[in-house]
This record gives structure tokens, C-alpha cells and sequence, in this order.
């Protein structure tokens, strides 16, 4: 075990242990597919291309892991810890990118299976109103429910939701949820790395992590980053609250109005806009 507490959303953890593991980064994917009902996978291939990182200051914000299979689906697995208004249109705009890859000739029943799969350290949906920490999402007919294609697959588990229960009780998706969480005990955790191999494996690599000095300093660095950036989200977010809550005192709507106002037009999210319009009534 590693001799400080871990941060696993952590940029350089994140790589070292997923990015260089396959098998490892297989479990976690099938604990998505398994928990969702869908066909496991079992193999996947590292596609390493660095053409679609966002920038940040200059520097890499956007971490993810993409991978194909044997059978041609593609898997994409990103990390986001700080909050970010727009992330399901931005998860939709990335998965587009990874789908849309067809050679001249090809037709479009060529066009692969394209998953994507977003582990969240804030609350994207309602927690109100959609409890669960795990949610996917395809294109289905909003009258019937008929699924287009089964082509489309973006996932979320927002990592604040996760409820810790008995490990025995726990099915794989939690126990990877559990992995990810910085409230998770670390007499739960060696509990949970003795029932789950992949857990198990993915803390010792984080030992031979914390072992080396070049590492440790990639860590920090990123941490560093990590902070600088949420400093600079929560400043911006409190500007637009400041501008919501002008735009309340000069207009007298309902409450839902001004919750759909305050998500339309300013850069917060649905249990941000409740709260502030909450606030000032």
C-alpha cells in the first residue's frame, strides 16, 4: 500500500495504472458492460493519439483512454474530476470524433461500436431526482423507446453518489466506484482488493507508483494542476452566480423559470441553479 492516501483521479495514477494495464483497465470496462447487461469484452488495444487533448493553459485538462477491440468497439474512458457545465454535450462531441472514422469506400454498416464511458467526481444529474451513480445513454425514440442504433453508448458514474455498503454485497461496478472514492476506508478497500484481482492488481501497481521519485513528482505536478484549475472553475462559477443573482433581482418570475433561465444562460449547473434560485426566494 502506498505510504501517503492516494488520489486515483489523480492524472499520472491514472495513466501509469490503466494506460499501461490492459487487463486491468479490462475489468473496469466490463464492470460498465456487466452492470448494463451488455456483452463483456475480452481483449482490448491501446490507440495512442494525441490529436484531440484539450488545452488548458497549455497543458493536457482532458485525460482519457481510448482502446479497440478485436471486434472493432471502441472504448473510451475519461476522467473528469472538476465539474463542468456542458460535460454531456462534450462527451457527446468526443464520442462523435472516436465514431466517425470511416476510410473512403466504406459504407456506413461499417461504422463501429463506439462506447463511451465518463468517471465524474461531481454531480452532473439531480441527485434529487436521479439518485443513481451509474447512468447510460443511447438514441431511442422518445415516444416509444425504439433504440436507432445500438451503435451509441455514453456512460456516467458520478463518484459522489456512490453509497459504501457490506463489500459483500457490493457488485463489481461498486467496487471499482469504491477504488475511485477518496471516502472509501482503507480497511474497505483491502477488503475489496482481496475480492476483486483487477483492484487488487491496480493497487499494486500504485505501489510500485509511489516507490519511484520520478513518478511521485508527475503526481504532484499534476495535483498542482488539478487544484490551479478548480481555483479557476470556482472563481468563474461564482461570477456567473454573481450575474444570476442580479438577473433575479431584477425579474419577477417563477421558480422554474428562473431555474431554466440561469441554465440557459449562464455556466451552472441544474443543482447549481436550484440552490442559488433556492437562495434568493
Amino acid at each position: 500500500m502506498a505510504d501517503f492516501h492516494i488520489n486515483r483521479t489523480n492524472d499520472a495514477v491514472f495513466k501509469a495504472v490503466f494506460a499501461k494495464h490492459p487487463q486491468i483497465t479490462l475489468a473496469l470496462i466490463n464492470a460498465f458492460f456487466e452492470f448494463q447487461g451488455t456483452e463483456l469484452i475480452e481483449d482490448i488495444e491501446f490507440i495512442d493519439r494525441e490529436m484531440d487533448a484539450d488545452e488548458y493553459e497549455g497543458k493536457e485538462s482532458r485525460l482519457d483512454i481510448l482502446g479497440r477491440t478485436a471486434y472493432g468497439t471502441k472504448v473510451n474512458i475519461e476522467m473528469q474530476v472538476n465539474a463542468l457545465a456542458a460535460m454531456g454535450e462534450r462527451s457527446v462531441y468526443y464520442w462523435a470524433r472516436n465514431y466517425a472514422d470511416l476510410k473512403r469506400g466504406e459504407e456506413y454498416d461499417q461504422l463501429n461500436r463506439t462506447v463511451a464511458i465518463n468517471i465524474l467526481g461531481f454531480n452532473l444529474f439531480d441527485a434529487g431526482k436521479y439518485p443513481d451513480m451509474h447512468s447510460c445513454f443511447g438514441i431511442y425514440d422518445v415516444k416509444t423507446g425504439c433504440q436507432l442504433t445500438d451503435k451509441l453508448e455514453i456512460h456516467f458514474l458520478e463518484l459522489l453518489k456512490f453509497k459504501s455498503k457490506n463489500v459483500k454485497d457490493m457488485n463489481r461496478m461498486e467496487k471499482w466506484a469504491a477504488y475511485f472514492s477518496p471516502s472509501t476506508p482503507d480497511e474497505e478497500l483491502a477488503e475489496i482488493a482481496a475480492s476483486e484481482a483487477a483492484i487488487k492488481e491496480a493497487m499494486e501497481v500504485e505501489d510500485v507508483f509511489t516507490k519511484d521519485e520520478v513518478a511521485k513528482r508527475s503526481y504532484e505536478k499534476a495535483e498542482k494542476f488539478r487544484r490551479d484549475q478548480a481555483a479557476q472553475l470556482n472563481f468563474a462559477r461564482q461570477e456567473e452566480r454573481l450575474k444570476a443573482v442580479a438577473m433575479l433581482k431584477k425579474l419577477k418570475i417563477s421558480k422554474d423559470l428562473a431555474i431554466a433561465q440561469i441554465i440557459e444562460n449562464y455556466a451552472l449547473s441544474n443543482e447549481e441553479a436550484v440552490a442559488l434560485v433556492n437562495s434568493c426566494w
